[in-house]
């Protein structure tokens, strides 16, 4: 049986950092207004994340009133994917996939919190997962700690190809942190689940897209929506020159620009220049400084955004 959720999850996929108000706690109200932002903007997908959205900082229930405030705002307007945090009992995952279904959201993200000790207790806890949420889901891939002799893991394909088999885990969020081990999971996986390429953006698309890829995760997207729906019409549309122009005349050197800064950091201070939430972060994480939030600003009126 066809995977539909290959059709519906297409394009750029917003992660969406948390906002924060001058005490720490979570501005809700600027997480609105953003994703309705975006929404408008033509935006076709928003994600809550671990990373991005700072669900490591972020206790279970400010995590569930996150995904609920983003399933509100898009208003079905958008795909909505929203996540569990990387910490907790297989029964508060469980937990957090059933209110995902119960908020509205489209997919949940679902993060496996613990060591790898072997593939049946993957499957269990997917299985599991997926069975409570009854939505799509995708199995967030990045290494796992090792529990059988130290060191990391990577999910091995083919237990992305057993866990692509239970009912309602339709894909993956790619983050191998391994470009060559990425590639793989994609050219095996792009045409059977949902792919969504975490960490470079447009160019990472320009990658996966051979291997069939249809989703990337955004960067630029993130405050300049226009550039990322124009890059994937452009490749829709297979005017490649065009497509590989914006990758190379303006995400790449941006991005070699203001990487050194920090990502996380500097993507809450664009956002906070351009109006669209304070940049205020929840400690231990990095607020940018007022020097490099200057040298951001540059680097951003350079590109005239």
């Amino acid at each position: 049986m066809k995977n539909k959720y290959l059709d519906e999850i297409q394009g750029t996929v917003i992660p969406l950092p948390t906002p924060f108000l001058a005490d720490e706690s979570v501005d809700h109200d600027s997480l609105s207004k953003y994703v309705k932002f975006l929404v408008d903007q033509g935006i076709p997908n928003v994600m809550t994340t671990v990373g991005t959205s700072r669900y490591n900082l972020l206790n279970a229930e400010e995590i569930k009133a996150v995904n609920k405030t983003v399933v509100k705002a898009a208003n079905g307007q958008a795909k909505t994917i929203v996540a569990n945090p990387p910490f907790g009992r297989q029964a508060d995952a469980i937990e957090f996939a059933e209110h995902s279904r119960e908020i509205g959201a489209d997919l949940f993200l679902a993060y496996y919190p613990e060591r790898y000790y072997g593939d049946a207790y993957l499957l269990d806890f997917f299985g599991k997962v997926a069975d409570a949420a009854g939505i799509g889901v995708l199995i967030h891939e990045m290494p796992m700690r090792n529990g059988l002799g130290g060191g990391s893991v990577q999910y091995p394909i083919s237990t992305l190809k057993k866990l692509l088999d239970i009912p309602n885990v339709v894909g993956l969020k790619e983050e191998a942190l391994d470009m060559a081990y990425s590639g793989s999971v994609v050219r095996a996986l792009a045409k059977k689940a949902v792919i969504i390429g975490a960490g470079g953006g447009m160019s990472r698309y320009l990658r996966d897209y051979w291997s069939g890829a249809k989703a990337f995760l955004g960067g630029i997207g993130n405050f300049n929506p226009a550039l990322e729906i124009e890059f994937f019409a452009a490749m829709q549309a297979k005017d490649y020159d065009k497509a590989y122009g914006i990758v190379n005349q303006v995400e790449i050197p941006f991005f070699q620009k203001i990487v050194p800064f920090g990502w996380h950091p500097s993507l809450k201070a664009m956002l906070a220049l351009r109006g669209h939430m304070e940049g205020y972060e929840r400690k231990p994480m990095k607020q940018s400084s007022e020097e490099e939030r200057s040298k951001i600003d540059e680097i951003m009126k350079s590109n005239h955004w």
